[in-house]
């Protein structure tokens, strides 16, 4: 198997075998190819083999069964956070939070203190400006998914700190229920990238993880920019959706 930049060879082939399953091209009962046919067919060693099926059965993919082989399960639950894009401000909110799924959170730190300058701007603040600073790791299970920071203007997050983000609460309950701003609207943007050496440190991933960067840019009632978020979210565990109404499209 030919090296795909920073990606280990063992999470190549762990991701290949997961697509496999997924496409039922090995399905629920089947058992997969032995180590030896594995290493032939990625050209890998035994220990790369080895640690793309300890990966696959943590993940509860697959089960070792003893004197049988590697069993395929069925597909476990996809515990991806669908983000819902949609135009509703409220489902976006409720399926990027993962509203319906088991996900933890812990806050890394918080400061009111200068912040960055390209988000100190947008904010519509002089230069050197304090920024109210939030910073948030987020978990599925054992994984780290995300990585939140938020930046908002002080006075108007007055009073309010990390201590009012416990549990799994998201900042936009923050700002409308507890700050009593009126938001107008949010508009974001997507990008591909992959982690730096910082953010691969955070998010507990390798260098070189493919992430989507979103931002989101919130404007209240009287078209002032209040605050915004940096997210960054692990490939693996988001997912955009939407659905489109194609008028008389044709196939």
């Amino acid at each position: 198997m030919a090296a795909s930049g920073s990606t280990p060879q063992y999470q190549q082939v762990a991701d290949t075998l997961r697509r496999r399953i997924a496409r039922a091209e090995y399905n629920e009962g089947d058992i997969i190819p032995p180590s030896n046919e594995l290493e032939d067919l990625f050209s890998v060693s035994n220990i790369t083999i080895r640690k793309a099926l300890a990966i696959l059965s943590d993940e509860g993919w697959v089960t070792g069964r003893r004197g049988i082989g590697t069993v395929v399960n069925a597909v476990p639950r996809d515990l991806r956070l669908k983000i819902a894009v949609s135009g509703n401000f409220t489902e976006w909110v409720d399926t990027a939070s993962g509203k319906n799924l088991p996900v933890r959170q812990k806050v890394l730190d918080f400061n009111i203190a200068p912040g960055p300058a390209r988000e100190t701007r947008l904010l519509g603040l002089p230069g050197n400006s304090p920024l109210w600073t939030l910073r948030r790791l987020r978990w599925i299970k054992n994984d780290i998914i995300s990585c939140h920071i938020n930046y908002a203007r002080p006075e108007r997050l007055a009073g309010f700190d990390d201590g009012h983000m416990k549990g799994t609460r998201n900042f936009v309950d923050l700002m409308r229920e507890d700050c009593k701003i009126e938001l107008k609207r949010m508009d974001q943007t997507v990008e591909a990238t992959t982690t730096d050496r910082d953010l691969a440190r955070l998010l507990d991933v390798s260098f070189g993880t493919p992430l989507f960067f979103v931002e989101n840019v919130y404007t209240d009632t009287t078209d002032t920019v209040v605050a915004v978020t940096h997210l960054y979210l692990r490939g693996d565990h988001y997912a955009y959706q939407t659905s489109i109404d194609l008028d008389g499209a044709k196939d």
